[in-house]
């Protein structure tokens, strides 16, 4: 039997089947209930974008192309009522089971840490599912969801010319299908949160608010060494001229051999040394030849000011690693094209811009302290950032440039 008659005969069994079940559903429900067995032309519909689903970065084995297949067979035949209203679920489930992930992606980004419990609730999917199939059409609605980011729009006109391309670059494909899907998750969730995400292979940030990008900026991120972390985590405060608490592994492995040397180390590196009781102590009160890394009862930092690490500003979030985002007085460092030299915090190349896109619904959190002086040891300042903001940092070998360009980058930490 050839395609064209195949397709009739299909028709035909459908028509059929709704003579067979008219009768019996009107004298039930005064109406016919069978949302798709009602319509063959939506069955094939989406029979057709299922099979297609490699151009929207989806795996068409994932919705059951199997069982559409059968159902359409000629040799399908249902025996009651029953049956039609079981199958009548069942593509209705395939269907909202597909259209969720051209909505959210089919996976949420690998985070080693997920401080934040995102709810994927930007579409009534069920709903514009009901609308679509009443007035329009389901590649309008493919259409319409795969519109919602600009980045998700970019990326499957890219993948669609890799698809075309002789020979398929398979490894490229792999890396957009996925970006492809962590845009479409990022979508939904900047619709009720600002989003300020750092991609760490292209050591760039991004903040959105909405669909817009409020800021865009170039950030040092940790070498191969000492990674940077993935997470997920609201930001909770601004800290306005921070201490730098060093991390023990660096005051221990990095320091103490160079105090050893140095009496003069501590205070030419305007360092604090601090007891067990968090107090101040005189350095050269301390015969470090007595400590190693296994007997260090002492906390470093660096005081407060322009020479500070940290700079003037660090955005602080729940972090496990205690990595976190920050100024740094070594600008010179964001000119290179491999920013990859912290010890996994993140620096940023535009420190007081991101303070007063935080502070953006209060202004005179930040106005009213000078920021462009150097002061000798100023007082930290903290405030608190009471907006809805989410810090998230992922790892994806795709990004885009501030035109929106699509590039891909190095494997740096070889994930």
């Amino acid at each position: 039997m050839n395609t064209s008659k195949r397709y009739i005969f299909k028709l035909i069994v459908v028509l059929l089947l709704l003579g067979q079940f008219k009768g019996e559903a009107q004298s039930r429900n005064g109406n016919n209930n069978l949302v798709w067995l009602s319509s063959s032309k939506n069955i094939n519909e989406l029979d057709s974008l299922i099979k297609d689903a490699a151009k929207w970065a989806l795996n068409k084995n994932d919705y059951r192309p199997d069982y559409l297949d059968a159902l359409m067979s000629p040799d399908n035949l249902f025996l009651n009522k029953t049956d039609s209203v079981k199958a009548d679920s069942i593509i209705n489930t395939i269907a909202l089971h597909f259209f969720k992930e051209l909505a959210y992606g089919n996976h949420a980004p690998a985070l080693q840490y997920e401080g934040v419990s995102f709810k994927l609730n930007a579409y009534n999917i069920a709903a514009l599912l009901t609308d679509y199939l009443k007035h329009k059409s389901l590649t309008q609605l493919v259409n319409y969801l795969n519109s919602r980011s600009v980045e998700v729009a970019t990326l499957l006109k890219t993948l669609a010319a890799y698809q075309d391309s002789i020979p398929v670059k398979q490894a490229k494909l792999q890396l957009l299908t996925k970006a492809v899907n962590d845009y479409r998750w990022l979508n939904a969730i900047k619709q009720n949160q600002n989003i300020v995400l750092v991609n760490i292979p292209s050591a760039q940030l991004r903040a959105y608010q909405g669909n817009a990008t409020a800021l865009f900026m170039k950030v040092i991120v940790g070498k191969k060494s000492t990674p940077t972390n993935t997470l997920a985590s609201p930001i909770y405060q601004l800290m306005v001229n921070p201490y730098w608490v060093v991390p023990k592994s660096i005051a221990t492995k990095e320091m103490l051999p160079k105090l050893k040397k140095d009496n003069g180390y501590i205070n030419n590196n305007h360092l604090q040394v601090l007891n067990k009781n968090y107090r101040v102590v005189n350095p050269n009160s301390i015969n470090w030849q007595d400590y190693d890394i296994n007997n260090f009862p002492f906390t470093i930092r660096q005081s407060t000011g322009c020479d500070n690490s940290l700079g003037i500003l660090k955005v602080e979030f729940d972090s496990p690693f205690g990595i976190y985002l920050h100024d740094t007085p070594e600008k010179a460092l964001f000119s290179a094209s491999n920013r990859f030299y912290s010890h996994g915090c993140m620096r940023m190349e535009k420190p007081l811009e991101m303070g007063k896109w935080l502070f953006k619904n209060n202004p005179i959190a930040l106005d009213s302290i000078d920021l462009s002086k150097c002061y000798n040891n100023p007082k930290p300042i903290p405030i608190p950032v009471t907006n809805n903001s989410v810090m998230i940092v992922w790892y994806s070998l795709i990004d885009f440039d501030e035109k929106g360009n699509v590039h891909f980058y190095k494997n740096i930490y070889n994930k």
